[in-house]
């Protein structure tokens, strides 16, 4: 992959020419739309393909798959096209491998509502690792308030994507809770009620972990915040399941605001698998 900055004079064409590339490669690559004009200083990703496979009649994406000893979701990555349409015909150029090949081994989040625009969600999918679905809530007894998550699970892993259950201090009027999470920090019995019934959700639906988005939490609340998130870990594992944490971007550590003042960085940090900064 090389990255093509845009001068006086290019148009799609001369760019795909010069680097031995497909104006559909192109576009796709960058989600350019056929009415879209380039602009000097742009920046256009330029994949190279080093093997293309020629489809044939009799060709499926498992079967071309095996011979050339990659996977199915490979071919889809490289191929984003057959995200909208799968169907293989005769005569369609498919891209195996790359120049170059892959750097190294990264994991992706991608952070949904079950509203998400099902288009978006599609594109996104076959290069995620994890898909957080947001959110659960629960109760003032502990009972959870469920998100409509079958949707995006099922597809999540149509993909190979991994689905991880946000949490949160919602309630059930749809809104964060300064005192609902005051009570449940404040509560161990209350926290082993939410606790174990997040265990079963995520058994039941196949999430492989929970991702904790608390938000507005008051500053009293902090140390209370960090034990309840160090009984989820202790909880949840030795089971095979991961606890993460999301953080709001702060300015610097003393920075005031019920986004900011409860949330000890390296505290949470040292406590959780795994943080999300939130935008």
């Amino acid at each position: 992959m090389l990255i093509h900055v845009v001068r006086s004079g290019d148009t799609l064409y001369s760019i795909a020419r010069r680097y031995g590339t497909s104006v559909a490669r192109l576009r796709s690559d960058n989600g350019l739309t056929p009415d879209q004009t380039l602009v000097v200083g742009q920046a256009l990703i330029v994949t190279l393909p080093s093997r293309i496979h020629t489809v044939a009649a009799g060709d499926t994406l498992y079967g071309i798959a095996r011979r050339y000893g990659v996977t199915v979701l490979e071919l889809i990555q490289n191929n984003p096209e057959l995200i909208r349409d799968p169907i293989i015909r005769p005569g369609q150029q498919l891209t195996v491998t790359f120049q170059g090949g892959k750097i190294r081994k990264i994991s992706t989040l991608g952070y949904a509502y079950p509203s998400i625009n099902r288009d978006t969600l599609a594109r996104a999918l076959p290069y995620l690792t994890y898909l957080a679905i947001f959110t659960y809530g629960f109760t003032e007894t502990g009972t959870l308030i469920p998100a409509q998550d079958g949707d995006l699970i099922r597809r999540a892993l149509e993909y190979s994507a991994a689905p991880v259950l946000v949490f949160s201090s919602l309630d059930e009027s749809g809104g964060f809770s300064t005192d609902r999470a005051k009570r449940l920090f404040g509560d161990p019995a209350l926290q082993d009620t939410v606790l174990q019934n997040l265990l079963a959700v995520m058994e039941q639906k196949g999430y492989v972990g929970v991702d904790m988005d608390f938000e507005y939490i008051a500053p009293e609340d902090a140390q209370g915040y960090q034990a309840f998130l160090t009984r989820a870990v202790e909880l949840m594992t030795p089971r095979g399941y991961t606890v993460s944490a999301d953080l709001a971007p702060k300015n610097r550590a003393d920075q005031p605001g019920l986004l900011y003042e409860a949330h000890d960085y390296p505290a949470i940090g040292a406590i959780v698998q795994r943080v999300l900064l939130m935008t």
